[in-house]
């Protein structure tokens, strides 16, 4: 059994991450949607509801945080997205550019769905 290969340690983050300018309130319906879409699991409320206070607790512009790192399942395998947030602040209005680094083929779909997210604004 000690030669049994732990299938964590084969996580390797791709060099860049998928990246969008959001608003506050689109955030909670990407999650779920990415959640839905491309994810077999993925974030559930508790992890959004984590992920929007970190963000709501953000008050300078261009103020940036690692969120943090979250277990999702995709194709059936165990792996890790990691998300960073920047903020932008406009008169009242915050912007945040979320980040999320995995797997290169996970954040090349991200990367799809964040396009997806951003035709459908222009509708």
């Amino acid at each position: 059994m000690a030669n049994q290969k732990d299938n964590t340690n084969d996580y390797e983050e791709a060099p860049f991450a998928a990246g969008m300018n959001f608003d506050l309130k689109e955030i909670e319906p990407f999650l779920k949607r990415l959640s839905s879409s491309i994810l077999d699991s993925g974030f559930g409320q508790d992890e959004i509801n984590t992920i929007q206070a970190e963000i709501n607790a953000m008050k300078e512009d261009n103020e940036e945080k690692e969120i943090g790192t979250f277990n999702v399942i995709y194709r059936g395998q165990q792996t890790k997205i990691r998300i960073q947030a920047e903020i932008h602040i406009e008169d009242i209005e915050k912007e945040v550019v979320l980040y999320m680094f995995s797997i290169q083929e996970l954040v090349d779909l991200i990367d799809e769905e964040m396009l997806k997210t951003e035709d459908e604004r222009d509708i």
